[in-house]
């Protein structure tokens, strides 16, 4: 008789789990690829590994997925990015920090820019008085030739 499957191993038969450092990639077949931070990815793991599996697939992954807090989406992913803002820019500077490209993910513009550092703008040059382009008062200025 075959073993029963859990939650966790249902949901990522057909995924490819790729751990990076304080961030994981989920990618799974034909239904896009989601960052979540590690430590969340380890405590839902560990939630569907005590949950029988349904007979299906899909509800499986969509069980799973749905109980991360905070979660950066490709687009056409089955779920979409997910979290406050405040966890959602730490991620995304995790992300970027991690290497991964931003502007791949579905993100608001405001989201994609953080951590960006603005170059300041240089105070504008104060304007020359009149008086440096003109000749000295009582001199005329030499007339070209």
């Amino acid at each position: 008789m075959a073993r029963q499957l859990n939650l966790f191993e249902s949901a990522t038969k057909r995924a490819r789990i790729q751990r990076q450092g304080t961030l994981v990639q989920i990618t799974i077949d034909g239904g896009g690829a989601m960052v979540v931070f590690t430590q969340e990815f380890v405590q839902v793991q560990k939630w569907a590994q005590s949950k029988a599996a349904s007979q299906n697939q899909i509800t499986d992954t969509g069980r799973f997925l749905t109980q991360f807090s905070v979660m950066v989406s490709r687009p056409g992913s089955i779920l979409g990015t997910q979290g406050s803002n405040k966890l959602l820019e730490g991620l995304v500077r995790a992300m970027k920090q991690g290497g991964y490209d931003i502007n791949e993910w579905s993100l608001s513009p405001d989201q994609k820019n953080v951590g960006n550092v603005m170059e300041p703008t240089p105070p504008k040059a104060k304007p020359k008085a009149d008086t440096e382009d003109e000749a000295p008062v009582g001199e005329e200025a030499p007339k070209p030739d």
